[in-house]
């Protein structure tokens, strides 16, 4: 008998602390101030809120550097850049060159790209300590590897005008079945 209620509440803790691991935390997504980078956005933050439990919340920015400065000083947990925004910053077009260069200035991380091209490329990029406190976040946003195309975001912004952005994610995320 005592042996069935220390197994018991053995498995209850295990399974306790694993089903809480990221509720209660908050991860802050930022992105620039257009129809197209808040919609991606807003993909993010459904995608991460309905698989992990983890609160998101979005904040918005008029430029690149206000939103480069925000994720080094901690304010901002994750954005998205394409490989204009990583060119013009880092004064490379080599990506590897790039994803090093911010890594070490910015102790900002290159997750794989949302999409890619022959030189251009959209990618998740992620602060360490974000990273630390939330190991398996790659692994769900590269979900969303090649969905989010330019010609979807387009269509998706046209349509978050007539039915709202959050029933418009939610139909988008269901229909890929990610959430």
């Amino acid at each position: 008998m005592f042996r069935r209620i220390l197994v018991s509440l053995l498995l209850f803790f295990c399974f306790y602390g694993i089903s809480n691991a990221c509720v209660g935390k908050t991860i802050y997504i930022g992105h620039l101030d257009t129809k197209e980078e808040e919609m991606v956005s807003n993909i993010l933050s459904r995608l991460i809120t309905e698989r992990t439990g983890t609160s998101v919340k979005l904040k918005k920015y008029s430029n690149v550097s206000a939103l480069l400065n925000s994720a080094s000083s901690g304010e901002v947990d994750l954005f998205v850049f394409d490989s204009n925004k990583i060119n013009e910053l880092s004064k490379t077009t080599d990506f590897e060159k790039a994803k090093s260069d911010f890594n070490t200035k910015f102790n900002l991380v290159f997750l794989k790209p949302l999409l890619e091209s022959k030189s251009d490329y959209t990618v998740p990029i992620i602060r360490k300590d974000t990273l630390k406190k939330f190991p398996a976040l790659p692994r769900l946003i590269e979900k969303l590897n090649g969905l989010v195309q330019p010609s979807v975001i387009s269509d998706l912004v046209k349509d978050s005008e007539k039915r709202g952005t959050k029933d418009t994610v939610r139909d988008f995320l269901k229909s890929k079945n990610l959430i």
